[in-house]
């Protein structure tokens, strides 16, 4: 992958805090020109090494709920399992492992989806051979929410507050979700940073009536606009998932301490477990965290897997660790 320099690293940390942050803001907080980070920016974006990407929450519109499925495949089936999960709808992220012959996707499904994914289209995958799932109750950390150690934390609250991780979650409706509200979500997975002429021109509506739903749609977490990042690029190439077995204390300090750290892009609690996707510089930069994790109070076990490949990221196809181009309307 092409190394970037601090700026361009810069303008990817700030796309990923606000994936529809306007240039002249990045510029301010920056302290650059706003031309040269215009430049730089579109640079990134033409070159894929950023996309903005806007997905539905099915949380919020739907009876599904978030699972984590781990796949234990037959190691020379494992790409081809990973690349099914893929290309099912309800994940919105897949990753193979490289600790186990184990593929990891989070899925999304309803109560009366589980058997007929898991015994009846899963199974029938060549290669699959066994598999666990568990529910998510809880997110306390995702990706939009993450801050790599590129921006200090009074640039990153400039471009945009704090996102509430627990937002994925949402199970009940709070936005008006239309024909309207679907395409506007469509228009915004092809090129999440189409501006509101643009938008209100292709749905025949008022810029007023886009920036209202817009609003109401991610502040409610109905509609998550992520940007989708070469980790490489940025400076965090080793990626891991990390679980963590809590005592009877319960999972809300661990999760709440991991999701402080700079290194963490995703966490979530189910049951006595606590699961984050990291991202570090090195191999040498886990060993302290996984102490500190171990020596802290409350929690029995730790283990960590480092990603061998991404499949899908915030619902994005990648194929040969490039990420899918929307195709156009």
């Amino acid at each position: 992958m092409e190394q970037l320099d601090a700026l361009d690293r810069q303008i990817m940390a700030a796309l990923v805090r606000n994936g529809r942050a306007p240039w002249r803001l990045i510029a301010e907080v920056l302290g650059q020109q706003e031309r040269t980070v215009a430049r730089r920016g579109n640079k990134l974006l033409e070159s894929g090494s950023v996309r903005i990407n806007a997905f539905i929450n099915p949380a919020a519109v739907s009876s599904r709920a978030a699972f984590l499925l781990r796949v234990q495949a037959a190691p020379r089936e494992l790409r081809q399992v990973c690349s099914w999960l893929a290309d099912q709808e309800e994940s919105s992220w897949v990753s193979a492992l490289s600790g186990s012959s184990e593929g990891v996707a989070e899925m999304f499904l309803a109560p009366d989806e589980l058997a007929e994914l898991l015994y009846h289209r899963l199974a029938k995958v060549e290669g699959v051979q066994s598999f666990t799932t568990m529910p998510l109750f809880e997110y306390f950390r995702t990706p939009s929410g993450w801050t790599p150690d590129v921006l200090d934390k009074e640039q990153y609250a400039a471009l945009h507050p704090d996102e509430d991780g627990r937002l994925a979650g949402t199970a009940t409706r709070q936005a008006p979700f239309d024909d309207t509200s679907r395409m506007l979500a469509g228009l915004l997975h092809r090129n999440g940073r189409a501006t509101m002429d643009d938008l209100a021109s292709e749905l025949s509506v008022s810029k007023a009536t886009v920036s209202r739903r817009l609003e109401a749609m991610t502040s409610s977490g109905t509609l998550f606009i992520r940007a989708v990042v070469d980790l490489a690029s940025l400076g965090f190439p080793i990626e891991s998932l990390i679980s963590i077995t809590c005592a009877q204390a319960g999972t809300a300090g661990p999760a709440e301490y991991l999701a402080s750290l700079p290194v963490t892009r995703w966490v979530a609690a189910s049951g006595e477990q606590v699961l984050a996707q990291v991202a570090v510089a090195a191999l040498d930069d886990l060993r302290p965290l996984l102490a500190d994790l171990q020596g802290r109070d409350g929690v029995t076990a730790v283990q960590s897997s480092i990603y061998a490949e991404i499949f899908k990221r915030s619902t994005v196809r990648y194929h040969d660790g490039i990420p899918e181009v929307p195709a156009v309307a």
